[in-house]
């Protein structure tokens, strides 16, 4: 094997990293996969009424080729609760470990939990608010519209990026994009983003990037691994081309001793189309601003067990859209702490447990557990 492949082998595992098992190679081709089932519960009737309740598939496969010693192939399929969608199909062209070109429809990396995106990558039973994709209790697009950005975001576009070693103990990775961006009208529609087709809608591409520092602790250190990130990303989504929206996230992740300790906070500002009739409040800003953050703490409690605690919150402020239920006002807040639990009696095969204590301003406090089984290969 040749230097540049064996590099380009190791990216490709590193895309892989959805899976929180290890890619399974053969003859130049890396495959893995993941299913996971997970029932929601809602205690509170009328929380239960605004909430996706009952059983919800997550399964993914992703599969990985090596075209020739520059080249890879990579895809990757998902089962959820917007459906059955080719999730990624692209190109990635890798001539250097600083400068690779990665095109088709990518998935987007926009924070630190762009990475962990699959439900075995991480120990809680919901994603953070932050990033919710339609576990929210009064996510609806007629009361907050889920977070700041569903994640995994996907989309067609380019995505140049690269790795380079700042001495023998940081690596710094960089990527910047330009691709179809978001689509909607008076604000994000996240069912559009997962519909055909996947070609933009106003002729403007969206664009973005992300830095990430990676500090590689010695063995055994009680102050252990370490990563910063950046993300930003803005354009335009309505089909006129008229409304735009911006968004940034900053993460921090550190390892101590056994502890894992985690916390990215995110922000978008959206126009608001300010022609259109029906807002409940006078339109004085034609944006409203969505933002939140969450602070997660995981540990091992011996070879089969960890527990997780995270508490994350979400703010919408500007004036509700037309249509909006009639709760849900000008300045909305969501606080949310979660107790978690997972047991992993084989290596490949996991269960979870967690239980949710929501507050908000305006539709009450009320409980959430969920529990579900899941495994990858």
């Amino acid at each position: 094997m040749t230097e540049r492949r064996a590099v380009r082998s190791a990216a490709a595992v590193a895309l892989a990293l959805l899976a929180p098992a290890a890619a399974r190679a053969a003859e130049g081709v890396i495959y893995s996969g993941s299913a996971y089932v997970d029932y929601m519960g809602v205690p509170d009737k009328t929380a239960a009424a605004n909430a996706p309740l009952g059983l919800a598939p997550m399964a993914s496969i992703r599969i990985g080729m090596d075209v020739n010693d520059e080249l890879a192939f990579q895809t990757k399929a998902c089962v959820s609760c917007h459906g059955i969608d080719m999730e990624t199909i692209s190109l990635d062209f890798q001539p250097k470990n600083w400068f690779n070109v990665q095109f088709g429809r990518i998935a987007i990396p926009f924070g630190e939990f762009s990475n962990r995106v699959d439900p075995g990558s991480y120990k809680t039973g919901s994603q953070p608010l932050i990033y919710d994709m339609g576990r929210m209790v009064y996510g609806s697009r007629s009361a907050m519209n889920l977070g700041v950005l569903a994640l995994p975001y996907v989309d067609t576009g380019v995505m140049v990026y690269g790795v380079k070693w700042l001495g023998e103990k940081i690596q710094c990775w960089y990527g910047v994009y330009g691709v179809s961006g978001l689509r909607g009208s008076n604000d994000v529609d996240w069912m559009a983003m997962r519909s055909i087709p996947y070609n933009d809608n106003n002729k403007l591409p969206g664009y973005g990037g992300r830095l990430a520092l990676a500090y590689s602790a010695a063995p055994g250190a009680f102050f252990g691994d370490a990563n910063l990130g950046a993300s930003y990303t803005a354009g335009k989504y309505d089909k006129a081309a008229t409304l735009g929206y911006e968004a940034w996230a900053v993460d921090a992740t550190l390892r101590l001793g056994k502890l894992l300790l985690r916390g990215e906070y995110a922000s978008r500002k959206t126009d608001l189309d300010p022609n259109a009739t029906g807002y409940p409040y006078a339109v004085v800003d034609p944006w409203f601003t969505k933002s939140g953050y969450y602070a997660e703490a995981e540990l091992p409690l011996g070879a089969y067990v960890s527990i997780v605690y995270r508490y994350d919150t979400l703010e919408r402020k500007g004036t509700p859209l037309p249509g909006a239920v009639a709760e849900l006002s000008a300045d909305s807040k969501f606080e949310r702490h979660t107790g978690g639990l997972v047991i992993t009696p084989v290596g490949a095969l996991y269960l979870k447990a967690s239980f949710e204590s929501w507050q908000t301003t305006d539709f009450g406090n009320f409980y959430v557990y969920h529990a579900g089984l899941g495994g990858a290969f």
